[in-house]
C-alpha cells in the first residue's frame, strides 16, 4: 500500500475522530449560548456532582485534562460560585472540588438539560437506533482495549 493510500481502518478513524470533533463544536456552541458556560465547565459540574466531591487529580483524569488545565477550569467555576475547593486537615496535599448549592442548581436547571438536548439533537439526531447501539459497543470495546473503561467515568446520566 502506498504510504498516502488510506486504508479502511485509517478512514474509519478519521471519520470517527472528525465526526466527534464536529459534534463537540456544535454541542459547545449550544451549551455556551443556553447555559453561559463552556462544555468543559458543564462536564466538570456533572462529574463532581456524580461523585459528591472529587480530588482534583481524579477530576483531571475523568475529564482527560491536564492537572494545570483542571486547576484553571475549577478556578473559573469557583469564581462563578458553582464549586468550592477544600482540603482534609490531615492531608493538605489533596485538594477536593465540590459543588455549591448554586452549582447544583445551575447543573440541574440549565447546563444538564441543555447538554442532554444537544446530545439528542447534535449526536443522536443524525443516527438511527442501530447506529447508536453499534457506537456504544464499539466505543466500549475501544475503551476496554486501552484499559480506560470505568463505570464511574462512563456512567449514564
Amino acid at each position: 500500500m502506498d504510504r498516502y493510500e488510506a486504508s479502511d481502518a485509517l478512514l474509519a478513524w478519521l471519520y470517527a475522530q472528525q465526526g466527534v470533533d464536529a459534534v463537540r463544536v456544535a454541542m459547545s456552541e449550544r451549551v455556551e449560548a443556553a447555559a453561559g458556560c463552556s462544555l468543559s465547565e458543564h462536564e466538570a459540574l456533572y462529574r463532581i456532582d456524580m461523585n459528591g466531591r472529587l480530588p482534583m487529580s481524579e477530576l483531571s483524569e475523568l475529564l482527560a485534562v491536564s492537572p494545570s488545565g483542571v486547576t484553571r477550569l475549577v478556578e473559573r467555576l469557583v469564581r462563578r460560585g458553582w464549586v468550592e475547593r477544600s482540603q482534609l486537615p490531615d492531608n493538605r496535599r489533596v485538594v477536593y472540588a465540590a459543588l455549591t448549592d448554586e452549582g447544583r442548581r445551575v447543573l440541574k436547571a440549565t447546563t444538564g438539560p441543555t447538554y442532554r438536548a444537544a446530545v439528542a439533537e447534535e449526536f443522536a439526531g443524525a443516527l438511527n437506533d442501530r447506529d447508536v447501539a453499534d457506537l456504544k459497543r464499539i466505543g466500549r470495546k475501544l475503551l476496554e482495549a486501552h484499559g480506560k473503561w470505568d463505570s464511574q467515568r462512563f456512567a449514564p446520566g
